[in-house]
């Protein structure tokens, strides 16, 4: 999985033609599933977005992007008691301008904040430590009325910008993969997790009665599913636990990365069997699946021809089960390669090349599904 600093850097502060290489896919036929709406799919990037990226996203039909807000970036110490969103708000005025709706990922703890309202020992930084403390869940319940404010319905950056159509952010998600350590300090805990999660969805709901709350997205096993990581249906199962829990999301979210098609879909089946046997009925989001057209070692570098396949194979199951499973959004890491990956296979990621914009064979799978070219 990516490292979690470098990612909420690299992907938060975004501001985030022909097809190459001869590939067959642009000769198949468009899979026979149900259609989605354009919002249903969209992309991750993990490197900053141009006006080029977005307008290349808009021919595509891209309908989402999912992107991290960093905390920790955005009001890096105490004095910052008014957000600084000046890197934020090009993105979402970009994207606005394409008719790209933005789904924010919330995450990342200033070092003012995990050390010194709650009194951790930060290693080697203070990003995963999620506030806990009173103090430190009123600074996140602050910070994210801030985000709300500026980016939800007739937010501030909407008045500051009249000539721009508003497309407000509706969708927020709390956090990433929770239920590994690797993004979750100073221990994987439910019970830690849903009093984050209740500050962020009170915060949200004031001001936005209507928005939906979504869980951080969850990998199927991280650490194979073995403390200190706990599994994604295990961490789901014991949050449905806590009282008045269910009351403080909309929905649950995945990032069922596998090798292969089997284990996507089983890795999605399993929460929504959790969400079933709590009796709920959440959404499911599946904000981050991908996969390297590299060809490595790494299960997850499976090649050009390959790549497009996953995609393919992974948007088909998706869209067969949309209504089965309540699907409500796809997004695919990532939107194009990167020279600063967050992870050993990330750096072929993309659809795209990273300094030319080719299109790969993947980006023409993922617009047989959307309608764009």
């Amino acid at each position: 999985m990516r490292v979690p600093l470098a990612a909420v850097v690299a992907v938060g502060i975004l501001s985030l033609g022909s097809a190459g290489c001869g590939n067959s896919a642009a000769e198949e036929e468009p899979p026979s599933v149900p259609k989605a709406p354009r919002e249903f799919f969209g992309v991750v990037p993990q490197s900053l977005l141009t006006d080029v990226d977005l307008a290349r996203m808009q021919q595509g039909n891209v309908g989402t992007i999912r992107m991290v807000i960093p905390w920790g970036a955005l009001a890096p110490t105490e004095a910052d008691t008014e957000v600084d969103f000046s890197s934020i708000d090009p993105t979402v005025l970009g994207a606005a301008a394409n008719g790209i709706r933005i789904v924010p990922t919330i995450y990342g703890s200033p070092t003012w904040v995990a050390e010194g309202l709650d009194g951790y020992k930060c290693d080697p930084g203070c990003g995963p430590y999620a506030p806990s403390s009173e103090a430190g869940l009123a600074a996140w319940k602050d910070f994210i009325a801030q985000i709300v404010g500026r980016y939800g319905p007739d937010g501030e950056l909407w008045r500051d910008h009249p000539e721009v159509d508003q497309v407000p952010v509706r969708s927020w998600q709390i956090w990433n993969e929770q239920n590994s350590p690797t993004f979750y300090q100073p221990e994987v805990d439910p019970a830690s997790y849903e009093r984050l999660l209740e500050a962020a969805s009170d915060a949200i709901t004031a001001r936005d009665p209507g928005a939906e709350v979504i869980l951080g997205g969850m990998f199927g096993t991280p650490f194979k599913g073995e403390p200190p990581a706990l599994s994604a249906p295990e961490f789901l199962r014991q949050l449905y636990s806590i009282d008045g829990a269910r009351d403080t999301f909309d929905a649950v979210a995945a990032h069922p990365y596998a090798a292969n098609e089997g284990k996507i879909e089983l890795q999605v089946q399993l929460l929504h069997d959790q969400v079933e046997q709590a009796g709920d009925d959440a959404g499911l989001w599946i904000t981050e699946v991908g996969a390297s057209s590299d060809e490595g070692a790494n299960p997850l570098e499976l090649g050009l021809e390959g790549q497009a396949e996953q995609l393919r194979s992974a948007f088909e199951y998706f869209l067969s089960e949309r209504q089965a499973l309540n699907i409500e959004g796809v997004t695919w890491y990532s939107w194009r390669d990167s020279s600063q990956p967050q992870c050993d296979w990330c750096p072929g990621s993309g659809l795209f090349e990273e300094a030319s914009l080719e299109p790969k064979p993947a980006w023409e799978a993922f617009v047989s599904f959307t309608g764009g070219s």
